[in-house]
């Protein structure tokens, strides 16, 4: 895609030679026009999948180089590997082989590709962080290899994303960004313009319900592109789905997009529940890469884009999922009448001006409050946000004129709701009406609802606190013995179980950890956004700030911990050391973050008789 030269004057795309973009930037961009910000960061974001490419074959050579003994401190890595069993598979006659490892902090998942010396050995069919037993379906060649060590490593083409964008810095150098034209959206979402609807009218009026105002929007829009942010349990997968079948009621045909393949599959069963609830008739194609079990009726899974652009041509679908390699294609340019994409507070603002080129209007549904986008490359200021995060800006939520915000939890009581909102979401985000009945009684010391802090002392803890494991077994023993009971909006009261309790950990080592402790679900934080319960327990991990594993800003994150403590529907308990409190910030940010956990433990509730069972339990 060539290279983006810097220069000490306005910014301004000045012309595309061989793929070559020249981009003369200002250091100052705060200066200048929201026309000359969009050109410099659409100039930045041209080589965006080069970056990311790059940064991962830089890692791959950094891993495959690293002796066994480093390895093993390497989270995508397992080292201390030892051959234990083998199974053939089907008439290729290709083995998976298990081997045992032994204990260590390790991010590799099942169907992770994995390497060693340079060699491709598999990829992942099973892993058990738990018992140590990693099942790795070989390759011909790497049959009668016993690697002693593997890392993952994974390197997807980006070549359909790359020529999309590339199509779109074409057009604007062409014509210019604020023309009409082609990429309306696309432009409009680079320029943070608010959503181009048919009607001048607010996104929202004072009284209505977000539902119909979201389904209204949607019918409205007019070649651009309509943000509408879910904070924890704002119904953000409920509503879009009902805006989609309420857009095929209309005659339009619609795309889902995502960052996974789960996450697209989530939201298209969902538009079947309400397509089959509003009486519409909805035909859903979903682009997947292999076909497996039957998908759910209503569903045809297709392995083929062409399969996929005929049907829609052909008027047999009017639902299309597809990741975004289907849609930034050039065949699928303006195939679909409507694009949503789903968290896409997740996905990359380059990606989502790639797929753009596939409809008139885009929908976003997302926070970036949660989780946020994973990269692995260093990119300019603006092009390492994903879609939403662009939007909002330096808002914690979306204004009013630019987007819709679902301001209503249906899962958080109303005190875990009240730090919830202060720390994350401007204070904008409240509890639907009686979710202030959800409640835990019966317990010997924990108040009905709300937060609380569990104070345990240690040193010396990086990715795993026995210290915390031990408190939190007692913790989850106590909320389960007999007479203490869980009580949801509506007052159904029923004995509180295993299930009803998820603890959540931020290094998978803890996690494993925990496991093994305990009766309930337990996971990181990536693994449980989405899930609730009546009960959510944090467990922090490290010792000190200074023992923080990949620094402070990752333990410190404020969308781990929204995502942590926002997973309950009644109580939401944090567990940790003391010293976590006092950080040495060295800057703002860090102080922002600091400042989040220390505000949750100011919050948190209990009698000074309470502190103290709670200080001898965490001891």
């Amino acid at each position: 895609m060539g290279w983006v030269k810097h220069a000490r004057s306005p910014p301004t795309v000045v012309g595309i030679s061989g793929g070559v973009f020249e981009l003369a930037c200002a250091v100052g961009l705060a200066e200048h026009t929201e026309e000359q910000k969009a050109r410099w960061l659409l100039a930045n974001i041209l080589d965006y999948h080069r970056r990311e490419a790059k940064s991962g074959w830089w890692e791959y050579f950094r891993l495959n180089d690293l002796p066994d003994e480093d390895l093993s401190d390497e989270r995508n890595a397992i080292a201390g590997l030892t051959f234990t069993g083998r199974e053939l598979e089907g008439r290729s006659r290709v083995p998976t082989d298990t081997y045992r490892f032994p204990e260590q902090e390790c991010a590799i998942q099942e169907d992770d590709e994995v390497h060693h010396a340079g060699k491709k050995i598999g990829t992942v069919r099973a892993i058990d962080q738990a018992g140590r037993v990693v099942a790795i379906k070989k390759t011909r060649e790497s049959a009668e290899i016993h690697p002693s060590s593997v890392f993952a490593h994974s390197s997807v083409g980006s070549t359909e994303l790359a020529d999309s964008l590339f199509r779109l810095g074409s057009w604007v150098r062409e014509h210019g960004i604020e023309v009409e034209g082609p990429f309306r959206a696309e432009r409009d979402l680079l320029q943070r313009i608010p959503p181009r609807r048919m009607v001048n009218t607010p996104l929202m009026g004072p009284q209505e319900d977000a539902l119909v105002a979201a389904k209204r929007c949607g019918q409205e829009l007019c070649a651009g592109v309509l943000p509408i942010q879910g904070p924890p349990g704002s119904g953000k997968t409920y509503i879009g789905a009902r805006i989609i079948v309420d857009l095929v009621r209309s005659g339009k045909k619609v795309g889902v997009t995502a960052v996974s393949h789960a996450v697209i599959r989530h939201l298209l069963e969902e538009v079947v529940r309400a397509g089959t609830e509003a009486a519409v008739p909805i035909n859903i194609m979903d682009r997947v890469p292999a076909v497996g079990d039957p998908p759910p009726i209503g569903i045809s899974d297709v392995t083929a884009n062409g399969r996929i652009f005929e049907a829609l041509a052909a008027n047999e679908v009017n639902v299309v999922g597809g990741t975004a390699w289907l849609w930034s294609r050039e065949d699928a340019r303006s195939c679909v009448d409507v694009l949503v994409v789903d968290e896409a507070g997740q996905m990359s603002l380059a990606n989502v001006l790639a797929v753009g080129q596939a409809a008139q209007n885009i929908i976003l549904l997302g926070d970036p409050q949660q989780l946020d986008q994973p990269t692995q490359g260093s990119h300019p200021i603006g092009a390492d946000l994903s879609a939403l995060a662009h939007l909002l800006g330096e808002n914690q939520t979306i204004p009013a004129d630019r987007g819709l915000f679902l301001s209503r939890t249906w899962r958080l009581h109303p005190d875990i709701c009240a730090f919830t909102s202060e720390v994350f979401y401007e204070g904008r985000l409240i509890s639907r009406d009686g979710l202030g009945q959800q409640r835990i009684t019966g317990h010997r010391w924990l108040g009905p609802a709300g937060l609380w802090f569990v104070p345990v002392e240690h040193r010396g803890n990086t990715n795993c606190a026995v210290e915390e494991v031990a408190c939190i077994e007692e913790l989850v023993n106590s909320l389960l013995e007999p007479g203490v009971t869980w009580s949801d909006q509506s007052g159904n009261e029923q004995p509180l179980t295993a299930n009803d309790i998820l603890v959540v950990a931020p290094y998978n080592a803890q996690v494993v950890a925990l496991t093994s402790r305990l009766r309930c679900r337990v996971g990181t934080v990536d693994k449980f956004q989405g899930q609730e319960a009546p009960v959510a327990i944090y467990s922090l991990t490290t010792s000190t700030p200074e023992d923080a594993p990949r620094g402070m800003e990752f333990l410190y994150s404020l969308n781990r911990l929204n995502v942590a403590t926002s997973r309950a529907r009644a109580i939401a308990i944090v567990v940790g050391s003391s010293l976590l409190f006092e950080p040495d910030c060295r800057s703002p940010r860090q102080m922002q973050f600091a400042n989040a956990l220390c505000r949750f433990r100011e919050l948190a509730g209990g009698t000074a008789k309470n502190r103290t069972v709670l200080s001898s339990i965490g001891t």
